[in-house]
């Protein structure tokens, strides 16, 4: 065992030696080389001096004034390059299982209009990207062995503390083509016929479209075909695809009106005390982790 121990060792270079060398010859420049590794250049020029003496090859040439490897040193830039970018790869994928994933549990429409936008400062944040999980009913939600969840409601869950992320303001949305269409009808506001979708709420927990009409001074009666789903994300979907007139959490949607996927077909909005909130075990929010969500995710103000 200990001949081979000598012998791996001796088959190889030193690392200082390679890493010298791949510098080098990405950057065509001892000085800039050294400048990346945070090394002073005569550093450079050693180590690339000893591991020639080692392989016995000359591995650069200068070539009308530019540094350039030589034949050999093709071949073992190929090797080193292939090699180290392998280590690299590993190395990421280690330090990233090492890291505990936060998983957060939420809303489909909630994760895919809000959240999602979100992710990059989010992972940032965390030094990881988080775990998304996604169900409808609250019950089901919280059934799921996540580390928080943003949920709708008043912020009182029994065991539980709870951060406000966004406040409960809703208006009517549709499809540009859809608002185009309404616009267009002279009638002015939203029309009696117009198809509207609503969301499924038996418990009478989200602002509905008679709350709106009860709230604003629009004078319609709605009479119009109505669609109803069981979710908040799928409502947005079917309006994004010009099926209907939702309304839409103005805080959820802001990156589809801001972008033009969506457009406001009233001016009237109405709000609630209600909102989505940050929800957790108690210590979550006293925790480096529940700071960074809150940082990124905190959009009251």
């Amino acid at each position: 065992m200990t001949g081979l121990k000598n012998s791996m060792a001796n088959d190889l270079p030193s690392l200082k030696g390679l890493q010298a060398f791949e510098a080098v010859c990405q950057f065509n420049s001892f000085t800039d080389a050294a400048r990346a590794l945070n090394v002073q250049q005569p550093a450079i020029s050693y180590q690339i001096k000893t591991l020639e003496d080692e392989l016995g090859v000359k591995l650069f040439d200068r070539r009308q004034g530019r540094l350039a490897p030589t034949a050999a040193g093709e071949i073992l830039f190929e090797a080193v390059s292939r090699s180290f970018d392998s280590l690299r790869s590993v190395s990421r994928r280690l330090r990233t299982q090492a890291r505990p994933v936060t998983t957060i549990a939420t809303y489909p429409g909630v994760a895919t209009h809000w959240l999602t936008p979100r992710l990059a400062q989010l992972s940032q944040k965390l030094g990881t990207a988080p775990r998304i999980i996604t169900l409808v009913k609250d019950a089901d939600l919280l059934r799921e062995k996540a580390d928080c969840w943003i949920l709708f409601g008043a912020g009182r869950w029994p065991g539980l503390e709870a951060r406000l992320l966004l406040k409960e303001e809703v208006c009517p949305v549709a499809a540009p083509a859809v608002a185009d269409g309404i616009r267009a009808s002279g009638k002015g506001g939203l029309p009696a016929d117009a198809v509207i979708i609503e969301q499924e709420d038996p418990e009478r927990r989200w602002l509905s479209w008679d709350d709106w009409l009860r709230l604003t001074p629009e004078q319609v009666g709605l009479d119009g075909p109505r669609i109803t789903v069981n979710d908040h994300g799928l409502a947005l979907h079917m309006a994004l695809t010009g099926a209907g007139v939702t309304l839409g959490w103005t805080a959820v949607i802001q990156d589809l009106l801001t972008a033009g996927s969506l457009v406001r077909v009233s001016e009237h909005s109405v709000a609630s005390e209600a909102g989505y909130w940050l929800v957790a075990r108690p210590g979550f929010f006293d925790a480096q982790v529940g700071a960074a969500m809150l940082g990124s995710l905190d959009a009251t103000g």
